[in-house]
Formats: C-alpha cells, sequence, structure tokens
C-alpha cells in the first residue's frame, strides 16, 4: 500500500495540512499585513466650528498602512478596524498641511504601523 504514489502524496498532504493549522492556530506567527480603505477622519473641528471656521480635506481621503505582529492581533485589529486621523484644532486659516496619525483598535496588543502610503494630510479652513 505504501508503495502507491498516489496513497503517498495523499499522506503527505493531510501531514502538510496538519502542520499548517498546528502552526497557524498554536504557534502564533509574527506577519506583516497591508490594510487599505482606511478613511482619514477629522479631530479637533469642533473648536474651529466655535470660531466660525470649516475645514475640508483636499487630498485622499482614504489611505493603506502596512502593520506588523501576531497573526491573531493583527486579524483582530482588522476586524475592529484600524482608525486615521488628523488633528485640526490648532491650525490657521487657508491650506494646512497635518500629519496622519494610525490608531490601533483597544484590546489589541503587539501590532504596529510598519508603512502609511500618505503621511500628511493637506487641507483648507475657511
Amino acid at each position: 500500500m505504501l508503495n502507491n504514489k498516489k496513497v503517498l502524496m495523499l499522506i503527505s498532504l493531510l501531514v502538510a495540512i496538519g502542520l499548517w493549522m498546528f502552526v497557524m492556530g498554536n504557534v502564533d506567527p509574527e506577519i506583516s499585513e497591508r490594510v487599505s480603505g482606511i478613511e482619514v477622519e477629522m479631530q479637533g473641528v469642533s473648536g474651529l466650528e466655535d470660531q466660525g471656521l470649516h475645514a475640508t480635506l483636499n487630498g485622499p481621503k482614504l489611505v493603506a498602512v502596512t502593520i506588523e505582529g501576531k497573526r491573531s492581533q493583527i486579524k483582530k485589529a482588522e476586524n475592529k478596524g484600524l482608525q486615521a486621523y488628523i488633528d485640526v484644532s490648532t491650525c490657521d486659516y487657508g491650506k494646512n498641511e497635518a500629519e496622519i496619525v494610525i490608531k490601533i483598535p483597544e484590546g489589541v496588543s503587539g501590532v504596529t504601523v510598519e508603512d502609511i502610503s500618505e503621511e500628511t494630510a493637506v487641507f483648507t479652513v475657511k
């Protein structure tokens, strides 16, 4: 029976699948993953509105980030949703530029941002 090539290939495949399941389920390897379509939000808008001003994003409203960490924590971060924002509370009238900050969801640990498609966002305050 073990001389049959098809039986040996099937046994090899089953062992490989079993090992892969063990590694993914128990070892929880470090991975890097790209997450795209994260909408950039503006924080601190109420401070501008108190002064009778309004902020509008000029550039892209979506960014992509590469995050790194344990596989289980990255999946948890993706399920809970990453957030991207800029702080507009201390900006002046006219054209401004602010750093885009990526916020990892609460309850997710050991996940770091390795790369972001856009470092800054340009916006106008009127």
